[in-house]
């Protein structure tokens, strides 16, 4: 009787690569660039810039001269704002210097944030971050270097102001506040879609 020959295939073995897969880096082309909305903080502060200096040279400088779009509605209002958001801290001096300081260091934060995230072409975050960046900029801008002495008028300028429902008056804003409120609300919202979608998503995969 002729003896059984066993033979043994080696056991597979999980093959590993060579050299471990990096992380993908962003490429700075035309394509990636425009895709990413690097161009649009740029366009939106000059829009912001050159918005605000029209303004105060229409009115010739003069704090709380107006002139009325549409009434009831939408007016231009020239106003100088000192403070923060809604004049908060206008009436102490030196709160000036602490919102110069916030406004320069968040831009710097976002600046950060939005070039270590390029990579992921995640093109609504990278909306999120060119308003945001327009908006802590435009307005560093005006805090930083429009003073009496140099400029003829002091603090950040506001112009857009609306009446809604006929009789609440919206507090006076810019091109820049218009732009940092956008983008706040906007990531708000992906952040609440994106949980809501990635739950159901687990929700199917569990049921």
């Amino acid at each position: 009787m002729e003896e059984e020959i066993k033979v043994e295939t080696p056991v597979e073995t999980e093959k590993k690569p060579l050299f471990e897969k990096k992380e993908a880096k962003f490429e700075w082309t035309l394509k990636n660039i425009f895709f990413s909305f690097l161009w649009l903080a740029p366009l939106l502060i000059i829009i912001d810039q050159v918005t605000k200096w029209a303004v105060v040279n229409a009115f010739d400088k003069r704090a709380g001269s107006s002139f009325v779009v549409i009434p009831d509605f939408f007016t231009i209002k020239l106003q100088y704002n000192q403070g923060s958001s809604f004049s908060l801290g206008a009436d102490i001096p030196w709160m000036r210097f602490v919102f110069i300081a916030i406004s320069w260091i968040a831009s710097a934060g976002i600046i950060f944030y939005w070039f270590k995230y390029l990579k992921k072409k995640d093109v609504l975050v990278d909306v999120v971050f060119a308003l945001c960046l327009a908006g802590a900029l435009g307005n560093a801008i005006d805090r930083t270097f429009y003073w009496e002495p140099v400029v003829g008028f002091s603090g950040v300028v506001d112009f857009l102001a609306f009446r809604l429902f006929g009789f609440y008056d919206f507090a006076v804003f810019n091109v820049a506040d218009a732009c940092l409120v956008v983008g706040v609300i906007m990531f708000v919202v992906i952040v609440i879609v994106r949980d809501i979608i990635e739950a159901k998503r687990k929700n199917a995969n569990n049921g």
